[in-house]
């Protein structure tokens, strides 16, 4: 057994962090991590720098994030590629005696005392490792968080990081009993009428760049504010893909929230976005990476199209 493993295995109580603007799989992955810790008579809290949006209400493992912290044997961070995406919680982590980073990224900085990374499609998937080494049989609510975790990360299986391992994983999920109905119709399919409108409005606005084959979009404060969407929502990181499906190489989504302006980039097929998101010290996929630029949207936007576009124009002579 590995060392993280036996840290895992010896620490009594454990608490658990999830990555800002967090999606379903650092949601699911950090959830089934506290069942499958707890089915072995561990004390597990669990944590995220932002709230977690309404769209998680369905889970009713979603109401333990953020409780009262206290002392813990151990910290673990859960599908968190950097320090600066554990939010308030980074000093806290990094000041720790004992702390396990788990990741699944190609863009990722060993900031945990022990790290351990595996590149694959969803964190899920080293969740469900970390189960069967601990001889921990997952029940179907932890099927489920799981599946809900590989969904999100793969798109529901049509991104090109989903392979073989991807849709291995996913049948497991469903021996187990993941309830994959209560999964797509409660979290990937249900839409509000002002979801459809913001996610119109954004699409509408996009700036179009047929010179690099880039597209740029963005949601402002007034956006959110206008059509009532929580900020941290962030199921519209996937907005972008519309316009790959238009046949362009890259596309930008700018969230303008209260601390920064939060980019997800998405790209298609050889195209890699995560060394776009490396410049602003963020990472990710290669055809789905993020990062954050802590100035005004006007400017972030500015420096993200000059990075856009020296990447593309570097690709084209490379």
């Amino acid at each position: 057994m590995t060392k993280y493993l036996k840290i895992l295995k010896k620490a009594s109580s454990v608490a658990i962090f999830s990555h800002i603007s967090p999606d379903p799989d650092t949601i699911g992955s950090t959830l089934a991590l506290r069942r499958i810790l707890m089915l072995m008579g561990k004390s597990v809290d669990v944590f995220c720098s932002d709230n977690i949006p309404e769209d998680y209400n369905f889970l009713d493992d979603a109401k333990a994030y953020n409780g009262k912290l206290k002392n813990y044997d151990l910290l673990v961070s859960v599908d968190v590629s950097s320090s600066q995406r554990l939010g308030i919680y980074e000093e806290m982590f990094l000041g720790h005696k004992n702390t396990i980073k788990i990741d699944h990224h190609q863009t990722s900085e060993s900031f945990g005392k022990q790290n351990h990374v595996k590149i694959c499609s969803a964190c899920a998937i080293i969740i469900n490792d970390i189960a069967k080494q601990l001889k921990v049989k997952i029940d179907p609510v932890t099927a489920s968080l799981l599946f809900m975790a590989i969904c999100g990360d793969t798109g529901i299986f049509r991104n090109n990081n989903t392979d073989e391992e991807s849709f291995k994983n996913a049948a497991e999920f469903l021996s187990a009993g993941a309830d994959i109905r209560k999964v797509y119709s409660e979290f990937f399919d249900k839409k509000q009428a002002n979801w459809v409108r913001f996610t119109s409005k954004i699409l509408l606005n996009a700036v179009l760049n047929d010179k690099y084959g880039y597209a740029l979009l963005q949601a402002t404060k007034d956006d959110y504010d206008v059509f009532g969407i929580d900020p941290k929502n962030d199921k519209i990181a996937n907005i972008p893909n519309s316009y790959l499906a238009c046949g362009y190489k890259v596309a930008v989504l700018l969230k303008e929230k209260e601390d920064g302006i939060h980019i997800s980039l998405r790209s298609k097929n050889e195209y890699d976005v995560s060394q776009i998101a490396m410049v602003f010290y963020g990472g990710g996929h290669k055809n789905a990476a993020g990062c954050t630029i802590q100035k005004s949207l006007i400017r972030a936007t500015k420096e993200i199209t000059k990075a856009v576009e020296n990447y593309l124009k570097e690709i084209k002579n490379a």
